[in-house]
């Protein structure tokens, strides 16, 4: 991205440091680290999914071209084996992919995810997952967009086939992400998480890939209502995004803040009892919900930059939760 095209104060709008908050020069720069990977099946490149997850995704499918004589190094799978047998000699089957594939890319920049108690905050993490698969999108030669919500607004780009789309999407992005404080809100939405979900069914057509990056703090049997409305027809994929310090009640002596008020957890059994059954009643919930209805669905932490994550899960290595 040249230079002139990013605003000259860009690293003087940053509120605090990369890791609580991402600028638009951090979220360009990202362009340069997306290769060699893909969210769906049936790329040149592997699926960020690929051997991890039964599923339905439909990946970018393949039109058949014209059948030619094998040459070494063509994949046996393709070979005709009917004309091979007319004919006497080895010939293979030849495609050409099919049509673009747009991608839409839901992105929670709520409350919830100005959190982390590591490196990184999971706002920060999403904004980068989200700019890298944007960039990714955009070189493989298809169109993307999506929209940004937090706890009171719903911001949607049109999905298009240019960098200055993509720029204008990462900007809204990272302003939003500027915008994150620890304070009491007012004029909040209510589940803004179903709310975008929704906001996603009225725009979204049909063939797209839809990528939902978020904590799913407010996830619901209303969310999965919502992923099956926008699966029907297209494919979706779930990114959660996660953090360690969200066990947190197993620490003793723990003063926690919004920012306004804050409150000293001691060593109360009950609460941290009460805690433990709710986190694990959720989990539950929406691990179970995705393996029902056969939703493609990843965890990212906050411990490292979404980059290197994603490498990881491409080379099929477990990601480092602690």
């Amino acid at each position: 991205m040249p230079r002139e095209l990013l605003a000259k104060d860009e690293d003087e709008i940053r509120k605090g440091p990369p890791e609580v908050y991402v600028s638009l020069r951090d979220l360009v720069s990202l362009q340069y680290e997306a290769r060699g990977f893909s969210f769906l099946p049936k790329y040149a490149v592997q699926s960020v999914l690929s051997g991890k997850h039964r599923s339905k995704l439909r990946g970018r499918g393949l039109d058949f071209d014209e059948v030619r004589k094998y040459i070494p190094g063509d994949d046996i799978r393709n070979i005709d084996w009917k004309v091979t047998a007319r004919v006497g000699t080895t010939h293979t089957k030849e495609f050409t992919e099919e049509k673009e594939r747009p991608v839409f890319f839901i992105v929670d920049q709520s409350t919830s995810m100005f959190f982390g108690t590591k490196v990184f905050l999971k706002s920060v993490i999403a904004a980068q997952l989200a700019a890298v698969g944007c960039w990714r999108t955009l070189e493989v030669g298809d169109r993307v967009g999506g929209l940004v919500f937090n706890d009171s607004q719903i911001d949607y780009i049109k999905p298009k086939r240019d960098r200055k789309s993509v720029q204008q999407f990462l900007s809204l992005l990272a302003k939003k992400n500027q915008e994150l404080e620890a304070k009491k809100l007012s004029n909040t939405i209510q589940n803004s998480l179903n709310q975008g979900l929704k906001h996603a069914n009225q725009v979204v057509t049909h063939d797209y890939l839809v990528v939902l990056i978020s904590d799913l703090h407010s996830f619901n049997n209303e969310t999965i209502k919502n992923i099956i409305r926008l699966r029907k027809r297209n494919d979706v994929i779930v990114a959660q995004v996660t953090d360690p310090g969200e066990d947190i009640l197993s620490m003793d002596n723990l003063v926690i803040t919004d920012g306004e008020f804050q409150t000293r957890i001691g060593k109360s059994r009950k609460l941290k009892a009460d805690f433990h059954k709710d986190i694990s009643t959720k989990k539950e919930q929406l691990l179970s919900g995705f393996k029902k209805y056969s939703i493609p669905y990843f965890q990212i932490n906050t411990l490292n930059p979404a980059v290197k994550q994603l490498r990881e899960l491409l080379a099929g290595k477990r990601i480092k939760t602690k």
